[in-house]
């Protein structure tokens, strides 16, 4: 059975993809076709690239290429942060909020001019605890989130941030594939994604969640190997606390734990499966729960009732025109008097939206939203690079109108469609095998956010927080075609039992 429904995700996992990547080119506001074209070309180098390299690569004892990586990361990282001082702006919208919301939380744990913010955008309070901790860190050295030193310093934190997101990529590769030449393909694929360097400066919940939902695949590989019953209740414990940590930064990395709960019916036995799904939900409630209730201690709710905007109004967003925020529909629930009422409202307009759409009217919608989501190279980067805070030679590349602005796009378009054919054909060769493995519960993951997003406010940095279990499929992807008629060249030494499926 397992093996069937493993083969049933795939192939409609597949096609979904396909039609995304398809409508993303068709639809893309500049010349989607060329950019194709240059992600196809991008991906025969590659490939080829590949061929040549793996052999080698595998060659190198493991104690040679572990410190040859170590290298390699210590320099994209100090790469990573020196782009991202050089990229640095000032901050806008609820980034600079946030920013400007910490100095309370530092005097004194409470937010007294900020404290309404909390309620309605209660999403963005784990972000700030996260901050508050790093800046009671940097206050150390004598640096607080009100100047540009603070910048600067949430900058680092960002940078860091990403960097573990790569070197936990490289770690499943190790878990997932077995050899050295799997790590060095999915270094490489991180290396070449611009957006990790764009997004450097913009120490926000769409880049500080990054590292969570890696986690909680590198504890499944670890989950699955574990021998003894204890051994596997504490890598669900793992993977329940880095769902929610990732939950409280920002709340759709939550569907991995749904995906985990999937994988373990997929991969178990029904009564093995069942007690695992009771240790994990457990676990993610109880420090659901207990977050929920430390609020109360420092946050005003009595207020929620006249400010509270609830949940609803993001999907209101992502149910008509584009997707995009919608101010009519704001102005709407906060002329209302009551949470009761904006929720009501909010709830009809949703009903009335979708209501008025034939059945191939809501498909082309949710296609256009998901051409948006998932079909963007830059992820919405341009928005928070406007504002720099130096200009410097970096600005005549992103700021719009500039000579190396569409370059740069194009590049990170076409690469984006290698990422994504990749992808497509790695859910392919998934298809045909059929096993069920750690590959699948990111692709399960990868379909439940898209899921998610295609009801909720629609935006392309919406997607960002699972760029890296992306790139860990491309890859996958990338090393089995590649090491097709290599692999009986790899020596022995250089490898352990892999975990593809």
């Amino acid at each position: 059975m397992a093996k069937q429904l493993t083969r049933a995700f795939s192939i409609g996992f597949a096609l979904v993809w396909g039609w995304v990547l398809f409508n993303s080119v068709l639809r893309w506001q500049y010349n989607g076709p060329a950019a194709l074209m240059a992600g196809l070309a991008l991906g025969f180098v590659a490939f080829f690239a590949a061929r040549f390299l793996l052999p080698l690569l595998d060659a190198l004892p493991r104690p040679r290429f572990r410190c040859g990586m170590a290298v390699a990361l210590v320099l994209y990282t100090l790469v990573l942060g020196r782009m991202g001082f050089w990229l640095a702006e000032t901050p806008i919208m609820d980034m600079a909020t946030v920013l400007q919301s910490l100095p309370d939380f530092l005097d004194d744990g409470s937010p007294q001019v900020w404290g309404a913010y909390y309620i309605i955008c209660n999403n963005n309070l784990g972000l700030a605890l996260v901050l508050v901790l790093w800046f009671r860190l940097m206050g150390l050295f004598g640096i607080t989130p009100d100047t540009t030193a603070g910048i600067y310093a949430g900058i680092v934190l960002n940078v860091l941030a990403i960097a573990v997101s790569v070197l936990l990529v490289c770690l499943l590769a190790r878990r997932i594939l077995g050899c050295n030449s799997g790590v060095a393909l999915a270094f490489l694929l991180c290396a070449g994604f611009l957006p990790f360097v764009l997004w450097s400066p913009c120490f926000y919940s769409d880049t500080l969640c990054l590292p969570f939902a890696l986690l909680v695949l590198l504890g499944w590989t670890y989950y699955r190997a574990a021998p003894h019953a204890g051994g596997r209740l504490a890598w669900l414990a793992f993977m329940a606390g880095a769902a929610f940590l990732g939950y409280a930064v920002k709340g759709s990395v939550a569907v991995v734990l749904v995906a985990v709960v999937i994988q373990l019916f997929l991969e178990q036995g029904i009564r093995r499966a069942a007690a695992g799904v009771l240790a994990l939900l457990l676990v993610f409630g109880m420090l659901l729960a207990g977050y929920r209730a430390w609020q109360r201690t420092f946050l005003d709710f009595s207020v929620e009732d006249a400010v509270g905007l609830p949940i609803e109004l993001w999907f209101a967003y992502g149910s008509g025109g584009d997707g995009n925020y919608n101010d009519e529909v704001c102005q709407n629930a906060k002329s209302l008097t009551t949470m009761a009422q904006r929720r009501q409202m909010l709830r009809q307009y949703i009903a009335a939206q979708y209501g008025a759409r034939t059945p191939v009217g809501q498909a082309d919608f949710m296609t256009r939203k998901a051409a948006i989501t998932w079909g963007n190279g830059l992820y919405d980067a341009q928005e928070f690079l406007a504002t720099p805070l130096q200009v410097n030679w970096t600005h005549r590349f992103i700021l719009q109108g500039q000579p190396g602005y569409m370059p740069m796009v194009y590049y990170c378009q076409a690469y984006l469609y290698f990422v994504m054919m990749l992808v497509l054909l790695g859910t392919v060769g998934a298809a045909l095998r059929a096993v069920p493995g750690p590959l699948t519960l990111a692709r399960v993951s990868m379909f439940g956010l898209m899921l998610f997003l295609s009801l909720w406010e629609t935006k392309a940095r919406y997607a960002f927080q699972f760029t890296p279990l992306l790139l860990l499929l491309a890859a996958a992807a990338l090393w089995q075609m590649a090491r097709a008629g290599t692999a009986t060249n790899q020596p022995e030494r250089a490898r352990e039992p892999a975990l593809v499926d």
